[in-house]
C-alpha cells in the first residue's frame, strides 16, 4: 500500500486526524470523468482529472483571478456590464476561465486514441474536444464540485 493510501486509511479510522493535514505527503486521487460509452455502458472514453486541492487547479484560479483583477484596474479594459457588449464580454471571459481550469485540471484521457495508437495529452488536443463536445467540459467541472470524486480513502 502506497503511503498516500496509508494516510487516507489513517485520516478515515482516526476520524479526522488534523495532523495528517500538516504531512508532506499530499492525499491526491484522480477522477475519471467517462463521456463515452459502448452498448453495454462501458466506458470507451473519458478525461481523468484531479481536484480542487490539485496545484494544477491552484494554479489555473489563481492565473485567472490576477489577470481579472489587472483588467479590472486598467481603465481602457474596464467592462461596462449594463450594455450588450460588455454583458457579453463579461460572459465570454467567464467561458474563457471555464476551459482553462478544464484544460489545467485534465491528467489523462484514457480511451482517446488516434490510428490505433493513444492520443497525446495537449491544449490542442481538449480545445478540439471541448469546441466538438462542450457537453464534455461542463462534465469535467461538474466532476471538480464533488468532493466525493477525489478522496483516496
Amino acid at each position: 500500500m502506497n503511503t498516500i493510501t496509508n494516510n487516507a486509511v489513517k485520516i478515515a479510522s482516526a476520524g479526522f486526524d488534523i495532523a495528517l493535514l500538516a504531512s508532506p505527503e499530499k492525499i491526491a486521487k484522480v477522477h475519471t470523468v467517462e463521456v463515452a460509452h459502448d452498448d453495454d455502458g462501458n466506458m470507451l472514453a473519458g478525461f481523468d482529472i484531479v481536484g480542487k486541492n490539485s496545484t494544477q487547479y491552484r494554479d489555473v484560479i489563481r492565473a485567472t483571478s490576477v489577470t481579472a483583477i489587472k483588467r479590472s484596474q486598467t481603465k481602457k479594459e474596464q467592462i461596462d456590464a449594463k450594455t450588450e457588449k460588455g454583458a457579453g464580454t463579461l460572459y465570454d471571459l467567464g467561458e474563457d476561465r471555464n476551459r482553462k481550469i478544464a484544460i489545467a485540471v485534465v491528467v489523462g484521457a484514457p480511451g482517446f486514441v488516434s490510428n490505433g495508437q493513444p492520443v497525446e495529452l495537449t491544449e490542442g488536443f481538449l480545445n478540439l474536444c471541448f469546441d466538438a463536445q462542450p457537453t464534455w467540459q461542463e462534465k469535467i467541472l461538474a466532476a471538480l464540485e464533488a468532493d466525493a470524486n477525489f478522496l483516496a480513502i
